[in-house]
């Protein structure tokens, strides 16, 4: 069979979109989405450069920011969607040798992609290929006695960026999808501080480091505890509580440290958006941090549980409530983008699945953790509020259907629903022994398909059922 190669032709050649429509959501990508795919160079990679070098990575990036203005749902974005996957098709049947703006393209697609795992797997082989593991090595190797940076170096640190950027989302979606990471990072701490200190370095590059170094020690910490097994519950315990203590320390230097670089911004609207991502993200690795700790004991009933796994939970659900109350912070920037909004939800127009994915279940956990651990009920209605706020805030940049923002919903009216059941247990001389009503068996009981075939986020498989004589009697199975 003879395959002749195509010369890449674009979604504006085709007919497909306007030019003008194609400058509006080009522009629009790079006023949100290279900030959470920071595998781009603003100097770079404008739209005349794009639209030369490459038909997919240009086709690419107006796909994600048609998403972003039009909606998931949009015909437009849909067809651009089928352009992309045409491209990647011709790519592999060709058996081309990818260049950067491929990669870079297949990467795009991992992160606004129900797949992307599998394509994020396919861009980190391609990297591999290019040799963008090297770049690293090969950037620190050069002279450093210029008064600037020459143009080797400049690409030597654009080609470093793209492969850490590839490498965190492989992380992001190994650590929080249930899969073992597929790479080896060479990246160390003092690595990772010397890019900073690079000429070339922006405040893109340090939310990509900061991640990556975050992502590091969330991987060395959950093999740990995975592969934490003796004949004895009790020395199972004390490893793994040593482990948490060690990690949470790491965390918590992580999270001073990037303050001190991150608090150099000086615009202030980006530096306060910087210091609040910093704090979304370190209360996300505590959440998981402790969830993941209870899990390795495979044991559900938080009524049965020993004191460590129910102070883990505890801890997790003050993670999660802080993370709520960052979500809601508002920027005191009067010329933030965000003005009287959330500065973190008012990004979300651009946001990949990922990001909507741990906003609907941390709010769910948040909830489902304060009526599990009986918390009382003015507190969870304290919750509530904020979690409507939140939903609130999301209509106004949510374009189209999304199902997390479904899910999210969802939650919300469950777990309103269960608080009927549960204020009537509040009465019990010993709310231990309450036993929970239909309504609050239900919000106990919710798990969005999402969270049990696309991601693998802790804590949604606890439950609070009392372990009274009769019980052992009666439903056995479902006390563990």
């Amino acid at each position: 069979m003879d395959i002749r190669p195509q010369v890449g032709i674009n979604a504006v050649d085709k007919g497909i979109v306007t030019y003008d429509d194609s400058y509006t959501w080009f522009s629009s990508f790079f006023s949100g989405s290279h900030w959470l795919v920071p595998i781009f160079s603003e100097s770079t990679d404008v739209i005349a450069s794009v639209s030369a070098r490459s038909a997919f990575l240009f086709d690419a990036i107006v796909s994600v920011g048609c998403r972003a203005e039009q909606g998931f749902n949009s015909p437009i974005f849909r067809q651009l969607q089928s352009v992309l996957r045409e491209h990647l098709t011709h790519l592999l049947i060709t058996c081309q040798q990818p260049n950067l703006e491929a990669v870079q393209a297949i990467a795009l697609m991992a992160a606004y992609s129900e797949n992307g795992y599998m394509l994020i797997a396919l861009a980190l082989r391609f990297a591999t290929q290019l040799g963008l593991q090297d770049a690293t090595d090969q950037l620190f190797a050069l002279p450093r006695d210029q008064a600037s940076p020459t143009t080797a170096e400049s690409e030597l640190y654009r080609l470093q960026r793209v492969w850490h950027g590839i490498c965190n989302l492989e992380l992001f979606f190994s650590l929080d999808g249930g899969h073992v990471p597929s790479v080896t990072t060479r990246t160390t701490p003092r690595k990772i501080r010397a890019l900073l200190n690079h000429s070339e370095c922006t405040g893109i590059d340090v939310r990509l480091l900061s991640q990556v170094e975050l992502n590091l020690i969330r991987t060395d910490a959950y093999n740990d505890i995975l592969h934490q097994s003796t004949p004895s519950l009790f020395e199972d315990e004390s490893l793994i509580r040593t482990k948490v203590h060690d990690t949470t320390t790491e965390l918590s230097l992580w999270l001073d440290e990037w303050i001190k670089v991150v608090s150099n911004e000086p615009v202030l609207h980006l530096r306060e958006l910087a210091l609040l991502n910093l704090h979304i993200q370190y209360d996300w690795a505590l959440i998981t941090l402790h969830l993941k700790a209870v899990s390795a004991s495979g044991i559900e009933n938080i009524a049965i549980m020993t004191d460590f796994q129910k102070e883990m939970i505890q801890r997790a659900k003050e993670a999660s409530t802080r993370h709520l109350n960052h979500l809601l912070e508002v920027s005191t920037s009067p010329t933030s983008p965000s003005g009287s909004a959330p500065a973190y939800l008012n990004t979300f127009k651009w946001t990949m699945d990922y990001v909507w994915a741990k906003c609907a279940f941390s709010i769910l956990l948040v909830l489902r953790l304060s009526v599990l651990l009986r918390d009382s009920t003015p507190h969870i209605l304290t919750l509530l509020r904020d979690a409507h706020r939140v939903l609130e805030e999301l209509k106004k940049v949510t374009i189209g259907y999304i199902p997390y923002f479904q899910i999210l919903q969802t939650s919300i009216e469950k777990c309103e629903a269960a608080i009927v059941d549960y204020s009537a247990q509040q009465d019990i001389a010993d709310p231990s022994l309450a036993v929970s009503g239909p309504a609050e068996s239900d919000f106990q009981g919710y798990v969005p398909s999402q969270f049990t075939f696309e991601w693998d986020f802790p804590g949604l498989n606890l439950k609070h059922m009392p372990l009274g004589w009769q019980d052992l009697f009666v439903d056995i199975d479902n006390l563990f």
